[in-house]
C-alpha cells in the first residue's frame, strides 16, 4: 500500500514536470515553426512577385516558350527554389526543374485553386511525388489577361516551391532536447516524491486499516494518529463514524429485512422513485415485467427505463400534486402485457412528496379473454348474419307463398348453399381454435412434401375445374421430406390453393415451384389473379378480413383461411410471406426444414 501511494506521488510529480516541459516545448516548436514559415512565406512571396514581373516583361516582348523555360531554369538555380509557370487552364508552360511537356495538369493543385479563388496568393504544404520530399508551395497570379472580345480572362500563375527539410531538422533537434529535459526532471521529481511520501504513508496506512475493519464489520477499531493536521482529524472522524454506524446498522438491518421480505414476496410489480423520479428500488416482479435489474436501474430516471409517455406524465402529476392515480399500461417490451397501475405518492415529515410508489398488477390474461370474447361475438355475429337472414327469408317465403316446383327447388338450393356456408364457417372456427390451442406442442412426423402437394391438388380439383384454372407444378427430382404435422400442413396447402383459385381469374394460371437449399425447402404458389392492394397486405392474415368483401362472400370464402395458414406455419416455426401487386397477381412463399 505504501509503495502504491509513493508511486502515485512520484507519478503526480512526473506528470506535472512532463506537462510543463511539453507545454513549453510545444510553444517553442510552434513559435519556431511559425517564425520560420512566416519568413519563408515572405521571402518566397517577394521572389514570386519578382519572377512575375520578369515573366510579364518576357510576354510583352513576346519571348518563345523555349526561351521562357530556359530562363526559369536559370532563375531557379540562382534563387535555390523551384519555379513553375501555369496558364489559366492548368497547363505548365515553364518549370525550373522539369520538362513542362511531361508534367501533369496543375489546375487541381491546392495553391493554384486558392489563387483562382482569392486572386492574391495561394500556399500549400504537401509531399512532392516528383522530388520525393516535403515541399512548401506559394503561388501568385500574373496580371489579368484580355480575351479577343475585350473581356477579362483568368490569369496565369507563378508558383515557387521549397523543401522543408531545414525546419524539420530544427524541430527534431528541439524534440531531442525536450526529451532529455523531461528525463532529468523526472529523476529529480522521483527523489522528492520518495522523501515526502514517507511522512504521509504511515498515518494513511493506519486509517486504511481502520476503514477495512469497519468494512469487515468491526465498527470500533483501535485508531490513534498523532498530530493536529487533517490526517489526525480524519482518524477521529472515522472512529466516530464507526460508533455511529454500529448503532444505525442494527436498526437499518432490521427495517430492511422486514421491507425486503414483504416487497420480494409480492406478485405485483413494485417500483419506488425519489422526488426527482429516479429509481430507488425495484422488486423481482417488476424486474420480470420490464426486463430490468435493480442494481443497474438504481439512481436512473424511470423515464429512461420504462419508456411510456402516459406513465411518465401521470408520474410527474402525482409527484407534483400528491394525489393517487390509477391507469392502465400496455407495454410491448419485453413482452406484450396489460398492467393495471397505481401511482401512490410518498410524503415526508413536512407532507412534501419525497417519492412515488408504483404498483403494477398484470391483467393481460383477463383483458385478452375479454377482447377475444368481444371480437369473437362481433365477428361471428357479423359473418352469420347474412346467411341466417337468407335462410330465414327463403324459409318464410316457402312457408307462406304458393310456389311452383321449379321455384321451390331453386329456393331449397339457395338454402342448402347458405347452410353449407354456415357449416364451413363453424368448421373453420373450430379448426382455428384447435390450432391456436395446440400450436405450442404440435405433434410432428416425417412428411413427403411432393405427395402432400399432390393430395392438396386433388382436394381442390373440383374447384379448379369449375373456374377452368391451369395449375403447373415444378419440383426437383428425388424425395423431399419435411418434419411437421401432416394434417395441418395439408390444410394450409389446401387453404392457399383454394384462396388462389377462388379469388383468381377464371381460366387463369397457378404455378407451384419447389426449391431446396441445403437443409431448407421453399414452396412458392404464384397466381395471375387481380392481386391485393398494398394497403390491404398487412391485414390479410387477420380473422374475417377480406379485401373485396362482396366478391369473397360470393366465392364462398369465410375470411379465416389465411389466418389458419398463419397459425399453422407459426406452429412449425416456418417463415412465410405473401407478396402481391394489384392487377398482377400474388405469390405465397413459405420455407420449412428438410429432414436429412
Amino acid at each position: 500500500m505504501f509503495a502504491s501511494i509513493r508511486r502515485r506521488l512520484i507519478s503526480y510529480y512526473l506528470i506535472v514536470i512532463a506537462v510543463i516541459v511539453l507545454l513549453i516545448g510545444a510553444f517553442f516548436i510552434w513559435f519556431l515553426n511559425y517564425f520560420y514559415m512566416e519568413s519563408l512565406r515572405e521571402s518566397l512571396y517577394n521572389q514570386a512577385t519578382f519572377t512575375a514581373s520578369l515573366v510579364q516583361e518576357m510576354r510583352e516582348r513576346e519571348a518563345s516558350p523555349e526561351e521562357m523555360d530556359a530562363h526559369f531554369k536559370e532563375l531557379g538555380q540562382k534563387l535555390g527554389v523551384r519555379i513553375t509557370l501555369v496558364d489559366p487552364e492548368g497547363l505548365v508552360l515553364a518549370d525550373s526543374d522539369q520538362d513542362p511537356a511531361l508534367m501533369d495538369n496543375h489546375s487541381n493543385r491546392p495553391e493554384i485553386k486558392e489563387v483562382s479563388r482569392a486572386e492574391k496568393k495561394g500556399v500549400a504544404t504537401r509531399y512532392s511525388d516528383t522530388l520525393g520530399e516535403e515541399m512548401y508551395y506559394l503561388a501568385v497570379p500574373l496580371a489579368s489577361e484580355q480575351k479577343p472580345n475585350g473581356a477579362e480572362a483568368s490569369s496565369s500563375v507563378i508558383r515557387l516551391a521549397l523543401p522543408l527539410a531545414v525546419i524539420n531538422r530544427a524541430i527534431t533537434d528541439l524534440l531531442l532536447f525536450l526529451t532529455g529535459a523531461l528525463l532529468v526532471s523526472s529523476l529529480v521529481a522521483m527523489g522528492a516524491a520518495f522523501i515526502l511520501s514517507k511522512k504521509i504513508t504511515v498515518p494513511i496506512g493506519q486509517i486504511s486499516s481502520a476503514a477495512r475493519e469497519i468494512a469487515a464489520g468491526n465498527f470500533l477499531p483501535a485508531l490513534k494518529v498523532e498530530g493536529r493536521d487533517e490526517l489526525s482529524r480524519l482518524a477521529e472522524n472515522i472512529s466516530e463514524m464507526g460508533r455511529s454506524l454500529k448503532e444505525k446498522m442494527d436498526q437499518v438491518t432490521w427495517q430492511k429485512n422486514k421491507l425486503e421480505t414483504v416487497v420480494s414476496s409480492m406478485s405485483s410489480g413494485t417500483i419506488l422513485t425519489d422526488s426527482n423520479l429516479k429509481v430507488e428500488m425495484i422488486n423481482p416482479a417488476a424486474e420480470r415485467l420490464f426486463d430490468l435489474d435493480n442494481n443497474e436501474a438504481a439512481g436512473k430516471p424511470l423515464q429512461n427505463l420504462v419508456r411510456y409517455h402516459a406513465l411518465h406524465e401521470n408520474l410527474k402529476a402525482a409527484s407534483r400534486d400528491g394525489r393517487t392515480r390509477i391507469m392502465e399500461l400496455s407495454p410491448y417490451y419485453p413482452r406484450a402485457a396489460v398492467l393495471e397501475t397505481y401511482l401512490l405518492p410518498v410524503t415526508g415529515s413536512k407532507n412534501e412528496v419525497i417519492g412515488v410508489l408504483l404498483l403494477f398488477h398484470e391483467v393481460t390474461r383477463l383483458r385478452s379473454i375479454e377482447k377475444m370474447r368481444s371480437d369473437f361475438v362481433a365477428n361471428v355475429s357479423h359473418e352469420m348474419r347474412t346467411p341466417l337472414t337468407t335462410l330465414r327469408g327463403y324459409t318464410e317465403t316457402i312457408l307462406h307463398e304458393e310456389l311452383s316446383r321449379q321455384q321451390l327447388l331453386e329456393f331449397l338450393l339457395i338454402i342448402e348453399r347458405e347452410a353449407t356456408r354456415l357449416s364451413t364457417l363453424v368448421d373453420d372456427l373450430l379448426d382455428l381454435a384447435r390450432i391456436e390451442n395446440e400450436k405450442d406442442f404440435v405433434k410432428k412426423e416425417t412428411v413427403d412434401l411432393k405427395q402432400l402437394i399432390k393430395e392438396a391438388l386433388g382436394r381442390v380439383e373440383q374447384l379448379r375445374n369449375e373456374k377452368e384454372v391451369k395449375i403447373a407444378v415444378s419440383a426437383p427430382t428425388g424425395d423431399l421430406y419435411i418434419s411437421g404435422n401432416r394434417a395441418w400442413l395439408y390444410q394450409a396447402l389446401v387453404n392457399i390453393l383454394e384462396n388462389s383459385i377462388r379469388h383468381g381469374w377464371a381460366k387463369g394460371h397457378i404455378d407451384i415451384s419447389v426449391v431446396f437449399d441445403n437443409s431448407f425447402v421453399t414452396v412458392e404458389i404464384e397466381d395471375d389473379g387481380p392481386g391485393i392492394p398494398e394497403a390491404d397486405l398487412p391485414y390479410v392474415f387477420e380473422r374475417f378480413y377480406r379485401v373485396d368483401k362482396a366478391r369473397s362472400r360470393k366465392s364462398g370464402g369465410t375470411g379465416l383461411g389465411l389466418s389458419i395458414v398463419k397459425h399453422i406455419f407459426e406452429a412449425h416455426g416456418a417463415t412465410y410471406a405473401l407478396e402481391s401487386t394489384a392487377g398482377k397477381g400474388s405469390v405465397f412463399r413459405f420455407t420449412l426444414s428438410l429432414v436429412s
